[in-house]
């Protein structure tokens, strides 16, 4: 079941019209508004009635239980009064004066019990002889000689044995009270019965009415009313009908019970309730009768206190809701309609500062970003005309630099290796040693200057868009080519020119080994082979002509970076250069000789690198990204 409910809540919500129903709520706080009040409602409604019934029900039942306890206790207290004047009865009927014969005795007997008796009201007590059908002797000297059949009561003398006790009808006696004689063979006097009438007039003045207006009637099996605490009630018929009404028959077979229709009525129209009981050694039934206005009025007044209080909550609730409700639904519109102005631009929105409120709070806030966004567009402003200023004097500078640059790269090199090649010449044609060394001099200054010039270009290059974004660059396969080149000219620089004699190779040339690993692939700029080729091509240019340098490339096995080393077995780098570099700028006290460092240190930068230099150790160590 709770399976079906769950499919059958997901199928509802994929229905076109429920669910533009849940979208036109979610869009609104005011429809979400009315929606939860609306639920709320219904909840409350649903609780109320639900304790309208519930109360009814709980303060039927107690109506109902509180009658049928007093018609229990009603029965009990008639079954203990019979009881106690059949006791009467059989006590009088043993007395040995009945044996006697002496018909004087008896009735001073009789008269004596009569007024003696404070257990019980003795109404009169005489004895009847069974074989002539009349009054033999009584405590009421008048009633001696009358017929049976003349008496009040009508009784067919059918008892088991002289221990039986029957009951008469209820009989009106000669002052108007209802009587009841209870009648039993006299053991010594066979073929003679003593009664006792007992006066049941003021049997009622015991009972108690748990509803105002209640009254008790006691019914007989003929339906004929034999006690009642109205007296003119008594020994009337209890229903119209020719048959027994309800609660009469059920307390006849021995149930006790409640019904709300006990078929009795007193001519004023009133509906009764009733609760019934029978009372055991006898065919009576006690009906214990209220009004059921009275009954029920408990529970009226409760259902209407119940209904007046849910009436004042709904409406207390629609009115709280009611009120807040267009109180935050309209400082949220307010709130969005300036919103929305702030969202266009306009910064002269004025929002309610003064409310003390959440919502004062959030217009304080929003005040406090306005003014914090005017200040920054005032400053974004500020800074966006200083930077057109600046790109325009930018690109002044760029166009002088490029103007340098392509002088440098052209005239000024090409002037450079004039001068070199007339220093050689120079050199070759004179055979004053002293002169040659200054032409050597002049001629090795300007191959520095041409190198210079080609670093340079490769700067510019780094800095120029199309060589500066980064690329894999597998290092086993683009440093050899780039060591290579640098590493032959070298050589050829070394080899020994003596007198115009062919040039022989040195005995003894530079050494370069590189050592990178397969899966050493950096992620760099275009020019990083061609830095890393400067800063060995300056160390060869520093140290002897028998250095060693490895070049090693491996990865990090902790963080998967790239890992070059640059070890040499001289001298190392420049110290000029390495300190140059690290203070991060050249000074006229403290400059490089070159710009090979340089040109590594920028290329590291690009990439998000790291460039370590070791004086000391002579070791130069750059740390890349690993291409993806």
């Amino acid at each position: 079941m709770v399976v079906r409910s769950v499919v059958a809540v997901a199928d509802a919500s994929s229905v076109p019209v429920f669910g533009r129903l849940v979208d036109a709520i979610r869009a609104s706080y005011r429809r979400k508004l009315a929606t939860a009040l609306f639920v709320v409602l219904l909840i409350s409604a649903a609780a109320t009635a639900g304790l309208y019934v519930q109360s009814g029900a709980v303060l039927g039942e107690s109506v109902e239980r509180s009658m049928t306890t007093a018609a229990t206790a009603e029965a009990n207290e008639l079954t203990e009064w019979t009881g106690q004047n059949r006791l009467v009865a059989r006590l009088l009927s043993e007395h040995p004066v009945h044996g006697t014969g002496d018909d004087a005795q008896v009735r001073a007997y009789l008269r004596t019990q009569r007024a003696a008796r404070e257990e019980t009201h003795l109404v009169d007590a005489y004895v009847i002889d069974r074989r002539n059908q009349t009054v033999e002797t009584s405590a009421s000297r008048s009633l001696e000689g009358t017929r049976v059949a003349d008496l009040p009561w009508d009784e067919r003398f059918a008892f088991r044995n002289f221990d039986d006790v029957r009951m008469t009808n209820p009989y009106e006696t000669a002052n108007g009270s209802v009587a009841i004689g209870f009648i039993t063979p006299i053991r010594a006097k066979p073929g003679h019965l003593l009664v006792v009438a007992v006066d049941a007039a003021g049997l009622f003045d015991r009972f108690e009415h748990p509803v105002d207006g209640g009254f008790t009637r006691v019914v007989d099996s003929n339906g004929t009313v034999v006690l009642a605490d109205d007296p003119s009630a008594a020994l009337e018929q209890y229903h119209d009908e020719p048959f027994r009404a309800p609660a009469v028959r059920s307390g006849l077979r021995g149930e006790t019970g409640f019904t709300e229709s006990p078929g009795y009525g007193t001519g004023d129209g009133t509906a009764y309730v009733a609760a019934y009981a029978p009372v055991e050694g006898t065919d009576w039934v006690v009906v214990e009768h209220a009004p059921a206005s009275s009954a029920y009025a408990v529970v009226d007044r409760i259902r209407g206190w119940i209904f007046v209080i849910g009436l004042v909550a709904g409406v207390g609730l629609v009115a709280v809701v009611a009120v807040l409700g267009a109180d935050v639904t309209g400082a949220l519109s307010a709130l969005s309609r300036r919103a929305e102005r702030l969202a266009a631009g306009e910064y002269d929105v004025e929002f309610d500062t003064d409310r003390p409120d959440e919502f004062g709070d959030l217009n304080r806030t929003l005040a406090t970003t306005r003014n914090t966004l005017s200040r920054r567009i005032e400053e974004l402003n500020e800074t966006k005309a200083a930077l057109e200023t600046s790109n325009v004097a930018l690109e002044e500078r760029s166009t002088m630099v490029s103007v340098l640059n392509r002088v440098l790269r052209h005239n000024v090199r090409n002037d450079v290796n004039i001068i070199a090649g007339r220093a050689s010449l120079a050199a070759e044609r004179t055979n004053d040693e002293t002169l040659r060394e200054e032409l050597d001099v002049i001629r090795e200054t300007a191959l520095d200057l041409a190198a210079i010039s080609d670093r340079t270009r490769r700067i510019a290059n780094l800095l120029a868009e199309d060589h500066a974004e980064p690329r894999p660059i597998p290092l086993a396969e683009e440093l050899p080519s780039a060591l290579d080149g640098i590493v032959a000219a070298t050589k050829e620089e070394a080899t020994a020119v003596d007198d115009g004699q062919p040039a022989t190779p040195a005995a003894d040339g530079p050494t370069v080994v590189i050592d990178v690993d397969s899966d050493a692939v950096a992620e760099g700029p275009a020019t990083l082979p061609l830095a890393v080729a400067d800063v060995v091509e300056e160390l060869l240019e520093h140290n002897d002509e028998a250095v060693r340098i490895e070049v090693t490339a491996t990865r990090d096995p902790d963080d998967g970076a790239v890992v070059l080393r640059i070890d040499d077995d001289g001298d190392g780098l420049p110290a000029l250069d390495v300190q140059a570099v690290g203070q991060g700028e050249e000074t006229p006290l403290q400059h490089g000789k070159g710009l090979a460092v340089w040109c590594l240190e920028w290329t590291v930068n690009t990439t998000g690198g790291e460039l370590r230099l070791d004086t000391d150790r002579a070791t130069v160590e750059v740390r890349l990204p690993s291409a993806s």
